[in-house]
């Protein structure tokens, strides 16, 4: 009897956890994000010191740059490599990657790639590599998903293990002080039916200088990756305790008192953060496969919308007058039977707007069944859906547009059905269907004329 009250009492507060986040207070969503770039299928992201922007992904066996200023997205080192993960950068323009190159045997790796090019491993004989982190010094801390912290000692040449957390472990951040990060996933237990659910949500760690390990924050479900900027620890959780779609968040969190502020709700799979020298962070959504950002110093506004069409809309940079002749630019965005018009108004001074339009999935004529249920190294899970095609254009500038899917969250993707294969698929019941879409623009205005 004892056994089945504690299980209930588990039972409610897993319920109470998960209650919470659905009605919670919308904070910022998928409408607060900038997206950069394409990133296919990728989890690690780190900063150089001249602010590019790296990220691995993982099928394409390749590491990727892309220039926040130029916007240029170029391979950075096309060698092709199983494996890569993890990602940070270090002191003397050193580049670290994790390689997870399976279970049996520890085969994983970390390679080092020196600013001159030179490669070497500098840790081996592991297993599932995760998030890595670099300190001032240029040493290089390293989560296993087994719960182990590994640090290499780049004076030393030195491997040494710094503190255990519990299995699955994700993230890592390194503090000015000496003070190490660690994110713990989540508590699961193997069901009588094969699969693995989720009992407990995770939680974030830290060692202090002096040695001793505290919870900084916790009950956040599936705690994926963590960054560090100035006293402001960053979070991303991939999902919920159901694992739906669109039910990350990226979370900031405040390392001398504790204290939790959601910045964005409604992502769907954040992966491994990283910051760059002005507090922008970059992340990767893996199934959407795009590099993101969030800009704490220019967040987005909520603008108005043509009510019968449009859910919701935000803007930065500017406000937008609907539908007929007004000041500004003329613009139009069309997606099948749905055609948006109205002009750009840009604040005084400023020649660039961007801003997000969310539109009801029942609007559009579109396949509603996930398009890849055999998956491949291209199409390596489920969630992607077909999208409205976009037709734009504006009287003056540039225009560009693009569309991200919402997913819906009905039932719970476990127990998976045919787990392990390449059919594998949620529990029957379980729907992402899109229940709307948005649509990212960014303008840019035409530049002045040069005087005769």
């Amino acid at each position: 009897m004892r056994t089945l009250f504690l299980w209930a009492i588990l039972l409610v507060s897993i319920l109470r956890a998960s209650a919470a986040e659905d009605a919670a207070p919308r904070v910022g969503t998928t409408q607060d994000i900038i997206p950069c770039a394409t990133a296919h299928y990728s989890f690690g992201t780190a900063v150089t010191t001249n602010g590019l922007v790296l990220f691995t992904e993982f099928n394409h066996r390749q590491i990727r740059s892309w220039h926040p200023q130029t916007r240029r997205l170029e391979v950075w080192r096309a060698k092709e490599t199983p494996g890569m993960f993890g990602l940070a950068t270090g002191t003397a323009g050193d580049v670290f990657v994790g390689l997870d190159l399976g279970d049996q045997g520890n085969p994983g790796k970390i390679l080092r790639i020196a600013a001159d090019g030179k490669e070497e491993y500098i840790v081996e004989n592991i297993t599932r590599p995760r998030q890595l982190a670099c300190d001032s010094a240029g040493n290089l801390f390293a989560v296993l998903e087994g719960g182990k912290v590994l640090k290499w000692d780049k004076a030393a040449r030195t491997v040494t293990e710094v503190m255990t957390a519990l299995s699955p472990v994700s993230g890592i951040a390194v503090g000015a002080d000496g003070s190490v990060y660690v994110s713990e996933y989540g508590v699961f237990e193997v069901a009588p039916e094969g699969y693995s659910r989720p009992t407990t949500p995770g939680q974030v760690k830290v060692k202090r200088p002096k040695g001793e390990v505290a919870v900084l924050t916790k009950d956040f479900w599936r705690v994926r990756g963590l960054a560090l900027h100035g006293s402001s620890l960053y979070l991303c959780s991939e999902s919920n305790r159901e694992d739906h779609g669109n039910a990350g968040q990226l979370v900031r969190i405040d390392t001398t008192t504790g204290a939790e502020e959601i910045l964005l709700t409604r992502l769907d799979y954040p992966q491994f953060p990283a910051i760059s020298s002005d507090g922008k962070v970059y992340f990767t959504l893996a199934r959407d496969n795009r590099l993101v950002a969030y800009e704490p110093a220019a967040t987005f506004l909520d603008g108005s919308a043509p009510v019968d069409r449009v859910a919701r809309s935000s803007v930065r940079g500017g406000s937008i007058a609907w539908g007929g002749p007004a000041r500004g630019t003329r613009f139009t965005i069309k997606a099948q039977s749905i055609s948006l018009a109205g002009n750009f108004r840009p604040d005084a001074g400023a020649s660039q707007m961007d801003g997000w339009i969310e539109i009801p999935a029942n609007r559009f004529q579109l396949n509603p069944k996930d398009l890849y249920p055999i998956h491949d190294a291209e199409h390596p899970g489920p969630g992607l859906f077909e999208m409205p095609k976009i037709e734009s254009s504006c009287g003056a500038g540039k225009l560009h547009v693009e569309v991200f899917p919402l997913r819906r969250h009905q039932s719970s993707r476990w127990p998976m059905q045919y787990a392990g294969t390449a059919k594998e698929s949620p529990a029957s019941g379980f729907s992402e269907q899109p229940e709307a879409f948005r649509f990212f623009f960014a303008w840019t205005a035409a530049p002045p004329k040069p005087a005769r």
